[in-house]
């Protein structure tokens, strides 16, 4: 979700997607990937064709409005997020704020957010089969109504109530 860079991991995703096809079949999977593209669309085309799995496989491969966003996470009963490297990411907070658990690399300070076991999976990063893994230990073994639950709980840390009372208390 949001724009799309090599470093944001995408290839792998499309890497583990052949795996989750092959569990769950072509009609118990479908895997949404959603930004704008920076660069060269053609290298991420290619790759989901060459996959096997382009058939469960939808790219939205444009820039999504502020009044769109909502309908692709509710759409979604997990976010993964198959960062090669980074510091944060925004998408966590905005699955956050829909409940939805987030199975994404332990990078930058993703580990900080997402608890690995409790409101999502912390993978290595550059591992298509240990992503592969995470999605299938979250759906196979019925995490997402309890993950749901804890992201609920785990991102009232982040309320505007809970920003203002820090402010307060450090100008205090």
């Amino acid at each position: 979700f949001g724009f799309i860079k090599p470093y944001k991991g995408l290839m792998h995703l499309i890497d583990a997607v052949p795996r989750l096809r092959r569990q769950w079949g072509p009609d118990g999977l479908r895997v949404l990937m959603v930004g704008d593209v920076y660069g060269d669309r053609a290298v991420y085309d290619q790759r989901i064709a060459a996959s096997g799995a382009a058939d469960v496989i939808r790219f939205h491969a444009e820039y999504v409005a502020d009044q769109a966003v909502e309908a692709w996470f509710v759409a979604s009963d997990l976010v993964v997020l198959p960062y090669v490297t980074a510091t944060q990411s925004g998408i966590v907070q905005i699955a956050w704020n829909y409940d939805r658990p987030v199975v994404t690399t332990d990078v930058g300070g993703l580990p900080e957010v997402v608890t690995h076991g409790e409101t999502g999976f912390l993978v290595p990063p550059g591992d298509a089969d240990a992503l592969a893994q995470a999605c299938l230990r979250f759906f196979d073994e019925g995490h997402g109504p309890a993950m749901s639950a804890a992201v609920s709980r785990a991102k009232q840390a982040y309320s505007w109530e809970n920003q203002a009372v820090a402010i307060e208390e450090l100008v205090d």
